[in-house]
């Protein structure tokens, strides 16, 4: 059998496996999570700007005199907190919302009486002080776990009674909008009372449960070997034709935000962030995207090949801004093993430096939200609380170790690149 016969069922098997995994990924209760979390981040990154506000350094220590907090009139800098506290410190109540409405849309409903409903749910289950006029519980982001389950189960019964048509009809006639809450009763009382029953009958305190567990698997999937796990197999995926961050984003986006949260939150009441693993940090891990291919497309500019010129040239603008779909379809990085290999390395050995240099103390952890389209070294001075020394980390982790990584990788590829363009004529 010839090599390209070889190579093309290789690919054809890959390709038949990305499509059968497809679907998983594509999962509504799955993708709903992920859609939810996704929709947060404008309201997040206004939480954040209080923490970029207040957080700015006029001095390179870590003192209070030297942040802007400091020199700002104490009913100012005392007030700005309120929007931080209306933003992280309610976020379990926003997650309830944004997950119950992307399932309620997946599900084919009319999404404002399941957010309602879920809404209602959560309030009974997590914080049943509110009922009777006292403070809530559970309400920021100890509570973002029991917030998908019970909007998912909250939804998920609405949808059934709605799709069995055990609702109240209305007659022919009746405006929409009065017919679409007389059918949201019977799904809605099922579920006011179902809840009810379940915490304050039963005793059943979900959210407490849910939060001791998860106590303990938050910090182990945050782990140096959690962490490298998950990125390689990120890196791993996209080599495949997979969206690695969409995927690994589904099961570990609410351990990311779990952490940035509680790492905002610290930083909010005086103490230092302790979390490493959170969605930003990730952006030590994947500079300039995936694989950190902003090296490779400087690389390709200067190539003999024609055509990797042409896709280098194309991928630096993007790849300086966090996104190297033009590298990774146009090189090609995925079904190719030469470029493959190093894509994989990189993420791995970014992963590990950018861990180590922040358990070390090396480097702040992140605790802020800043627009992922920042340059890397901007992106995490920012990230990180202007922690001068996130600069040093990022550019080591964009242009260092994938520089010394892709150059060998480049040369191997642009050789067999020239061969394919001599063969067939160019």
């Amino acid at each position: 059998m010839s090599p390209e016969k070889k190579k093309s069922n290789w690919a054809d098997s890959m390709s038949g496996l990305m499509e059968k995994m497809a679907p998983i990924f594509d999962q509504p209760i799955l993708a709903s999570v992920r859609d939810g979390f996704v929709a947060l981040m404008p309201l997040i990154m206004v939480g954040a700007f209080v923490l970029i506000i207040l957080q700015f350094p006029l001095c390179f220590r870590e003192e209070a005199a030297c942040y802007l907090q400091s020199a700002l009139p104490a009913n100012v800098a005392d007030s700005l907190w309120n929007v931080f506290n209306v933003t992280f410190g309610l976020l379990s109540l926003y997650v309830v919302i944004s997950v119950s409405y992307a399932l309620s849309r997946r599900r084919g409903l009319d999404p404002l009486m399941p957010v309602f409903f879920s809404f209602m749910s959560y309030i009974l289950v997590a914080s049943p002080q509110l009922a009777g006029g006292e403070a809530g519980t559970f309400l920021d982001n100890k509570g973002l776990f029991t917030a998908i389950v019970v909007s998912v189960i909250s939804v998920e019964v609405f949808n059934l009674f709605v799709k069995k048509g055990i609702v109240v009809k209305m007659p022919e006639g009746v405006p929409p909008a009065i017919s679409a809450a007389f059918a949201a009763l019977i799904p809605g009382a099922v579920l006011g009372f179902g809840w009810w029953f379940v915490r304050f009958i039963l005793n059943f305190d979900l959210a407490g449960n849910m939060f001791l567990v998860l106590s303990k698997v938050v910090p182990a999937a945050s782990t140096y070997t959690a962490a490298a796990i998950a990125e390689t197999f990120h890196a791993f995926l996209w080599t495949m034709g997979i969206h690695g961050d969409l995927t690994i984003g589904i099961a570990l986006e609410p351990v990311w935000q779990a952490n940035l949260a509680a790492n905002a939150q610290a930083v909010a009441a005086g103490l230092p962030p302790t979390a490493i693993y959170t969605g930003i940090f990730r952006s030590f891990v994947v500079p300039g995207g995936s694989g950190a291919t902003l090296p490779l497309a400087i690389y390709f500019t200067r190539s003999k090949s024609v055509r990797l010129r042409r896709v280098g040239w194309l991928g630096i603008p993007p790849g300086i801004f966090n996104i190297n779909e033009p590298i990774t379809f146009g090189a090609p990085v995925i079904f190719n093993p030469i470029l493959g290999i190093p894509f994989i390395l990189i993420t791995f050995l970014n992963v590990t430096t950018a861990y180590l240099a922040t358990s070390f103390g090396l480097v702040r952890p992140t605790y802020i939200l800043a627009p992922w389209t920042l340059p890397s070294p901007l992106l995490m001075f920012m990230a990180t609380g202007y922690d001068w020394r996130a600069i040093v980390v990022a550019i080591l982790t964009e242009f260092v170790i994938p520089g010394i990584i892709w150059y060998p990788a480049f040369k191997a590829w642009e050789k067999e690149v020239l061969k394919t363009e001599k063969a067939a004529g160019k």
